[in-house]
């Protein structure tokens, strides 16, 4: 059986706390789809554990990595880190990496609300196991809902092969197209057997679902009921009726189900991987779904008949999902307008011989910088408002205060995207094949928002949120080896403001210090101001660092 119990309206008179997690990261050895391979867990244990803390919640994660042959660190996905820009985990962005042996603590306030995950930010790493839930209660909205149960899910895809040896065939100069290798299999909830979703007639259950997938899309679909979405990415939308729904890599989903008041069987649901963002042909139409059992407890239920669903297998396909851009937020944000600064980015796979394929957003494929940039936006003086300070490898945008900042991105590939935004929610103000025709007036006056869109093969898309949270900030592709391959920018959001307001913490610039890395300074690791000319010669770029994005050390294989 699977199913949480709600806990009440009266946990809404519950006041913000601290809440303290120990995590021990270390390999365990899991199984999860029949093959024995290592996977990182925590404290002895995977899939690891689920965060779930009320909002406002003070949270605390002394992070330990006893991993002996890489480096990690932890992002906790839909945060905001208002005021605590150094605990949001990205390396090379928020901080150094945690090396073998040593402790970072984490600390931050819960905010938003809502279905959101944490997972490594470190050299492509979370697809071996390193991403679990996170869960922030806003006890008042649940109780306005009127629901009486909550469940927790999770979908992803999976590797047999570690993470390592994938980001070294896709970063070699022999992968000339940029092929990503194909997924095993599909997991949900971190397993192949589809859990069963206990449901009562009448009764009201609000399903969280969050995609940790490294590459690919999913389809999710119960026969016989719909969904009613009420939060995307953490934001509380109005109601929006779906039979089917598309998530994709770093989004989530809250849905309410309501169980048939006049159920005389069970029902099936299923998960199945989209194969949209897929270079190779994927695995067997049986490893890409998950289909599991939607169960009523009642006396004359023939729990191990599939007869009331003879339209999901393997082969079920989606006849149609809903379409993220007809939500609209709860709060009725309206348009922001007008544009003060715009960022036009492009999805820009070259292949550099000698080096291999790389695929860039702006002037330069990314590449982890030689101090983290949110340290050198702290140290650099006048000069961190200055993009030259933090290098081309970083593709740096400086973004003036409570600015309305407008991303205009064009795709001119054949697969989609799913690009996620640190530190904010944007506004998906257009979207579509081709190109924008920048016709104001087509917008809508409440644009759809969350923090993890995808933008269509071919096609465009337009975000706008406004510059109210000081801070260096990554946007990024959340497939995985993309962000290896560069697929990323650096928004330095009002770094003067940012200097009063926030400080590199000592734990921090120790753990620079234990790595042979600096703390402080611009992208050359120097005092001062730095030429644009300078900084494409001494800084990290494709072309000069000393290995390409910076490889993990291969898994021996001992355990």
């Amino acid at each position: 059986m699977f199913r949480l119990l709600l806990l009440g309206a009266c946990a809404s008179l519950s006041l913000a706390k601290t809440v303290v997690y120990h995590f021990d990261i270390d390999w365990v050895s899991a199984a999860p789809d029949g093959f024995v391979r290592p996977v990182i867990g925590i404290n002895g244990e995977w899939p690891i554990p689920t965060i779930e803390v009320d909002l406002g919640d003070t949270v605390v994660v002394h992070a330990k990595n006893s991993l002996c042959n890489q480096t990690t660190s932890l992002h906790f996905h839909g945060m905001a880190q208002k005021g605590a820009n150094a605990y949001d985990g990205a390396v090379g962005v928020a901080q150094c990496p945690i090396s073998p042996g040593e402790s970072f603590t984490y600390n931050f306030t819960a905010s938003p609300a809502g279905t959101h995950w944490y997972h490594s930010h470190d050299k492509g790493q979370y697809p071996d196991g390193l991403r679990g839930k996170m869960i922030v209660h806003d006890w008042e909205w649940e109780d306005s809902l009127e629901i009486d149960e909550q469940i927790y899910l999770s979908v992803s895809d999976w590797y047999h092969s570690e993470q390592p040896v994938l980001i070294e065939q896709y970063l070699s100069p022999e992968n000339r197209e940029g092929r990503i290798p194909p997924p095993d299999s599909i997991l949900f909830n971190d397993a192949r057997d589809g859990p069963t979703l206990y449901f009562e007639p009448r009764k009201r259950y609000l399903i969280r679902l969050v995609s940790t997938s490294a590459l690919v899309c999913t389809h999710f679909h119960i026969d016989g009921h719909n969904f009613t979405v009420v939060a995307v990415d953490g934001v509380q939308t109005h109601p929006e009726l779906a039979h089917t729904i598309l998530i994709c890599s770093g989004q989530s989903y809250d849905m309410i189900v309501t169980g048939k008041e006049d159920a005389t069987t069970s029902f099936q649901w299923i998960a199945k991987m989209s194969t949209d963002m897929m270079t190779h042909s994927g695995p067997s139409e049986d490893l890409l779904s998950v289909i599991g059992r939607a169960g009523y407890d009642l006396d004359d239920v023939d729990d191990t008949s599939d007869s009331s669903s003879p339209n999901v297998s393997p082969q079920w396909s989606p006849t149609a999902f809903l379409n993220d851009m007809t939500l609209k937020p709860l709060d009725d944000t309206p348009l922001l307008t007008p544009v003060d600064q715009e960022i036009r980015l492009s999805t820009n796979q070259t292949y550099y011989e000698g080096i291999g394929t790389r695929i860039g957003l702006g002037y330069s494929p990314w590449t982890e910088p030689k101090v983290p940039s949110f340290y050198t936006a702290l140290s650099t003086g006048d000069a961190a408002s200055d993009a030259a300070t933090y290098g081309p490898g970083v593709d740096p945008w400086v973004l003036r205060s409570n600015n309305i900042v407008q991303i205009y991105m064009e795709n001119p590939q054949q697969w989609p995207h799913p690009m996620h935004l640190h530190g904010h929610y944007f506004q998906v103000v257009a979207r579509g094949i081709g190109v924008w025709d920048r016709n104001e007036d087509s917008l809508p006056e409440i644009p759809m928002m969350r923090d993890t869109v995808v933008i269509p093969p071919w096609g465009f898309f337009v975000l706008r949120f406004r510059a109210d949270n000081p801070g260096v900030w990554f946007f990024h592709c959340h497939m995985d080896l993309h962000l290896m391959g560069g697929m990323a920018s650096t928004f330095i959001e009002a770094p003067q403001t940012l200097q009063e307001q926030q400080t590199i913490p000592p734990g921090g610039a120790d753990l620079c210090a234990r790595n042979g890395r600096c703390s402080f300074g611009n992208c050359a690791c120097q005092s001062g101001n730095i030429s644009a000319k300078a900084a494409e010669d001494e800084c990290n770029t494709i072309f000069n660092s000393p290995v390409p994005n910076g490889a993990m050390i291969s898994w021996d294989g001992s355990l």
